[in-house]
């Protein structure tokens, strides 16, 4: 029998405020995407916590009941410092450059990051940032990396995930082919990554390796141009980056997803007509379709395209490969109701972070360049 295939899957939408809309619910209700990721819009930053806690369950609620999956993805970005979308008391704990020597800080961190997450009903955060702080200056990463060695780093994003995962929330390590020696922030450009291929195995590819070699789940793409290895596709939209390199040479058999798609040095890339089966043919799984400038009726239109694409039966085997994959990945993830927490153990979590936010013993590099927020 011919696998019947579920394009929405492919995806993660945004919810664009605080509740659904009439309009966002019967999107949700067509694409059944795999899952939602959330962003400060979807808070009450302003409100207490039992008050935006509780119209925040109803978001999830009214999120699970439109797309109708028995399991979904519940997403955020949650690295510390300035990548942070929950409102107080939710722990704002410090970049990772600030602990990142600190092994047992490092697990403590992702310890205390996993319960907050798990109490808030998230069960996939895009973190560890795996990039090396390879470029002083650079606007984007700096010192959300855990260090400026590559071994370093490795050991650090490998301890951070581990116990994440412990902890009931699954990982994601960001942003291969490595993001660290960048000049250009990818919301607003399209960086290039100068490297040469030995250059980049002996470096960047290094800790994601590590986490490959640990059992990471998911990985996300960069938005960039590594011309070393593809001088014609940016890494998300390139075989040989996705493809060949982090599945066949570095034999990476997980998740692999765009960073979102909202972002200026891909969002051009939308508009083409073969976007998705671009993407797909790179090797990734998932479609993160978030940003300022995207939202759920985008990923209808693209999955619509692709739906209409004349080479849709070609690819049936590779789509339903994925599909499969995505499916089982589903069906392990834990789902979570959103429970209040206790304010014996916010006062120990927000003593961690204090305490590492003013250790600069700790640090690992002097992150403070001309510009960097």
């Amino acid at each position: 029998m011919t696998q019947e295939l579920d394009l929405g899957l492919r995806f993660i939408v945004e919810p664009s405020g605080t509740s659904l809309t009439a309009n966002e619910a019967a999107a949700l209700r067509d694409l059944k995407p795999s899952g939602i990721m959330l962003r400060k819009r979807n808070f009450a930053q302003s409100a207490p916590y039992h008050e935006w806690l509780d119209q925040y369950s109803r978001l999830l609620q009214e999120a699970r009941e439109a797309i109708g999956r028995p399991n979904i993805i519940v997403s955020i970005d949650h690295e510390g410092g300035n990548v942070h979308r929950f409102p107080p008391p939710i722990t704002r704990f410090p970049y990772p450059a600030l602990y990142g020597r600190n092994l047992k800080a490092v697990e403590q961190v992702a310890a205390m990051m996993a319960a907050e997450l798990r109490a808030s009903g998230v069960n996939l955060s895009f973190s560890p940032c795996a990039d090396i702080h390879s470029n002083p200056q650079n606007p984007v990463i700096n010192q959300r990396a855990f260090g400026q060695s590559s071994q370093d780093v490795a050991e650090s994003v490998c301890v951070f995930a581990d116990a994440l995962r412990r902890g009931g929330v699954v990982p994601c390590a960001k942003h291969f082919p490595g993001h660290g020696d960048t000049s250009a922030d990818s919301h607003y450009a399209l960086p290039v990554v100068a490297k040469t291929l030995s250059e980049l195995k002996v470096q960047e590819f290094l800790p994601f390796n590590a986490l490959i070699a640990s059992g990471i789940e998911m990985i996300m793409s960069a938005h960039l141009m590594v011309p070393a290895i593809d001088p014609n596709n940016q890494a998300t939209l390139s075989p040989a980056v996705m493809g060949q390199i982090l599945r066949q040479e570095l034999s990476f058999t997980g998740i692999t997803i765009a960073d979102a798609l909202g972002m200026k040095a891909i969002h051009e890339s939308l508009s083409s007509g073969s976007f998705a089966e671009r993407a797909h043919a790179a090797g990734i799984d998932l479609f993160l379709m978030v940003g300022d400038t995207v939202s759920i009726k985008d990923a209808l239109t693209i999955r619509e395209e692709w739906e209409r694409s004349a080479s849709l039966s070609m690819e049936r085997d590779s789509l339903g490969e994925v599909q499969a994959r995505l499916e089982a990945f589903l069906s392990s993830l834990p789902q979570y109701s959103v429970m209040e927490l206790d304010q014996k153990t916010l006062n120990a979590h927000q003593a961690l972070a204090a305490e590492l936010a003013t250790n600069s013993a700790w640090s690992t590099f002097d992150f403070n360049p001309v510009g960097f927020d």
